[in-house]
Parts: structure tokens; C-alpha cells; sequence
């Protein structure tokens, strides 16, 4: 195992978040309190004690996550009902623990991954630090930031054990649908490829048919991972999970959870239990969803007004988009000189591309910011109206 390279995201938003008024660098919707769930239950009475708390004894749950929880994550994979049942499902700390699990359990130094970029750094530089050989699938933005299947089998090699991908795309906000979904798992049955997806980001899709997840096909060396941070507003009691049809690989993941975490707490469980139950889920994401139509139409506008110097690839799902940032010349601005100054002068937030998400080869991130959108819709307003002050000042002295 090398080194691991500096997590550049978490380190630029949570560095910089303290000093911001506005943030628009990260990507979770708004932190939910427990009176707030029992406030959008359906039955309030039912919610109050599911989460009352006071004669819960906190000895260690079970390895595999409780029951309960485990259905209601089984009940969101919708698509083929009967295939996902909690059997299927690992609780884990986070997706970000999920996904380290996926990597100790299922890849081992010389493997060749194949790995969609831009991404979330842990997906393409944790295999490098486990000296994994890790090729790069360029999303490009003239593609509208879509997977391309011809590309994806090119890079394919007799080594090649896993393809990894992040579907809704963070930080692009493009996501894979369901005929290249099933593409992709054709080209990867063809020599048993593991494809490991992180869908955080699922079920946040707009104005578009939803996909469904890639672990509802016939092919079983799937694995996708979530969590509750993202749509679901509860960020703060750090529980994900991972989802296989695949028996064997379900086993290798229970024996890497035993090493780095046992279990996950049971009071955070029981929360997350109830937040996705038949009580709160609906109107959980129904709030989330209405916060993203509302936003993305704030943003649409922002774009149109300064349609000079902002473009994007309108997001279809997720929490984030893309924004590239031009001078009125056309030439990319430098985007951690842009973030930098304009959460100096204005305080607003935004992650810089080229310094979050990197650069390969013809694929450049300089010029993009990552722009969140399932925010609170008033914040996202305010913030735009200083952003639009800032690129007029930036007019005037070109």
C-alpha cells in the first residue's frame, strides 16, 4: 500500500467552508434534526417512537447492519422489486467507508481498474495507492459528461478486474442510464469485470426518467454503494451501505468490515430506519427534489445572465453541477484564483475543478467550479446575487 495522495475536496471545502456566508462547495442537502423527521412523518405518533431513544440499550449491533434498516434500503431498489432483499445489503461508515471496503475486499496490487473521470477522488486514487493499474474514463462535457461505451471497452485489458463508476456523476451531475447501464455490464460479462458504482447520489434525478440502479440487472458482479448524506439530509450519522447479489463477494466484504469498523452505531441506524420508512421517505425526497427544481431554475437564470463569461451541462440528476468559467475572450479563468478571490470579497464558497478534481490528459477541469444545488432556495439566491456583483467587477477591469 503507497501513500495516499491528498483527499484535495474534503480538505478545500471543510478549510474554507468556516470563513464562507455562502457556501456552494459541497453537495449534501440541508441536515435533518429528529424533531424534523417527526415533524414530515406521515405518523408523528408511529416516528416519536421509532426514536425515542431513552431505553435503547447501546451495546454492539449486528455486523451486517439491523434488520430493519437493511429492508428499508432493500425498498429502494424499485425496479425489480423481488431481487434486492436485505440479505443483499452491508451497512458500512458512510460511502466513503463502503467504497474502501469494495477496494480492500475485491482488488489486490497489479490489477487494472477502469475508472470514469472526473470523479470523486477516492474512486480513481485509492486503487493507485493499493499500486493498482487505474485507466481513466473521460467524461467529456461535449458529450454531456456521458459514459461512452466504445471508449470504456477500449480501455479494457486481459487485467482488467474492476470498472468503477459514479452514477449520478459527482461533480458533473450526469448519470448513466438504463440502456448503457446494461452496455457497460455486456461489456463487463464478457470477461467477469466487477463493477462497483457508487450511486450516493441516486434518487436525485430531474426532469428525466429515473434509471435504475446498476445492481437490478442480470449480471451479479455488481456492487453499488450509498449512503444517508446526500439525499436524504443526515449526513451526520455517517451510515452507507453496500449492496451485491454476489454471495461470495458479501462474505469478503463482512470480513474487511470486521477489521475496520464491526458495526455501525445502533442509535444512527435506527434513525436512518426510520428516515427511509414508508413514513418519511416520500416526503424526504419530495422536499430535496422541490429544493433542486427550485434551485436549478435560480441557476439557469444565473447562467443566462452571464452567458459571456458562465456555461453548463444542466445537470440530470444528483446535487452538483459543473459551471466552466470563461474571461470575456473565451479563455478559461483560473478557477482556484476565481474561488479564492470571490470567497475573499463576497463570501461565497465554490470548489475550484482543477485543484478538487484534477486533470487528464486532454481532459482539463481548469476554469470549472463544482456548484451545489439542493440547498435551502433563498441561500442559493442570496449567493448568486453576489456572484453576479463579482463578474461585473470582473467586466470592468478587463
Amino acid at each position: 500500500m503507497s501513500q495516499l495522495a491528498t483527499f484535495e475536496l474534503p480538505k478545500w471545502v471543510e478549510g474554507k467552508g468556516p470563513s464562507a456566508t455562502y457556501t456552494l462547495a459541497g453537495s449534501a442537502t440541508p441536515g435533518l434534526s429528529i424533531n424534523d423527521l417527526v415533524e414530515i412523518s406521515n405518523d408523528k405518533t408511529s416516528t416519536l417512537k421509532a426514536l425515542d431513544f431513552h431505553h435503547v440499550k447501546l451495546g454492539l449491533g449486528p455486523m451486517q447492519g439491523s434488520t430493519a434498516l437493511r429492508r428499508a434500503i432493500a425498498a429502494l431498489y424499485t425496479h425489480r422489486k423481488s431481487w434486492i432483499t436485505e440479505d443483499h445489503i452491508l451497512t458500512a461508515a458512510g460511502t466513503t467507508g463502503a467504497n474502501l471496503m469494495v477496494f480492500q475486499s475485491l482488488l489486490k496490487a497489479g490489477d487494472h481498474v477502469v475508472c470514469t473521470y472526473p470523479t470523486y477522488e477516492q474512486l480513481s486514487k485509492y486503487p493507485l495507492a493499493q499500486q493498482c493499474e487505474v485507466s481513466l474514463l473521460r467524461l467529456r462535457p461535449q458529450n454531456g459528461w456521458k459514459v461512452d461505451v466504445k471508449e470504456l471497452k477500449g480501455l479494457i485489458t486481459p487485467n482488467t478486474k474492476m470498472i468503477v463508476i459514479n452514477s449520478p456523476s459527482n461533480p458533473a451531475g450526469s448519470h448513466v442510464d438504463e440502456k448503457t447501464q446494461v452496455q457497460i455490464l455486456e461489456a463487463a460479462k464478457e470477461q467477469g469485470i466487477i463493477v462497483l458504482v457508487d450511486e450516493i447520489f441516486r434518487p436525485l434525478f430531474h426532469g428525466v426518467k429515473p434509471a435504475p440502479s446498476f445492481v437490478e440487472h442480470d449480471y451479479d458482479r455488481v456492487v453499488v454503494t450509498g449512503s444517508m448524506s446526500k439525499a436524504w439530509g443526515l449526513s451526520g450519522i455517517r451510515v452507507g451501505w453496500i449492496t451485491t447479489r454476489n454471495q461470495s463477494f458479501l462474505r469478503l466484504l463482512a470480513n474487511a468490515k470486521s477489521y475496520i469498523v464491526q458495526a455501525t452505531g445502533s442509535i444512527d441506524e435506527a434513525i436512518a430506519a426510520e428516515a427511509l420508512s414508508d413514513r418519511c421517505r416520500g416526503a424526504i425526497l419530495g422536499k430535496h427534489l422541490e429544493y433542486a427544481r427550485d434551485n436549478l431554475a435560480s441557476i439557469q437564470a444565473f447562467l443566462d445572465r452571464n452567458s459571456d463569461m458562465c456555461s453548463w451541462t444542466k445537470p440530470t440528476a444528483g446535487a452538483i453541477g459543473f459551471i466552466r468559467l470563461t474571461q470575456p475572450s473565451g479563455s478559461p479563468l483560473d478557477d482556484v484564483e476565481f474561488c479564492q478571490s470571490l470567497l475573499e470579497t463576497k463570501g461565497v464558497l465554490f470548489s475550484p475543478g482543477s485543484l478538487t478534481f484534477g486533470e487528464a490528459g486532454d481532459v482539463t477541469m481548469k476554469g470549472y467550479v463544482r456548484c451545489h444545488f439542493t440547498g435551502r432556495p433563498q441561500h442559493v439566491v442570496e449567493a448568486l446575487a453576489l456572484v453576479d456583483e463579482y463578474l461585473s467587477e470582473l467586466r470592468s477591469r478587463s
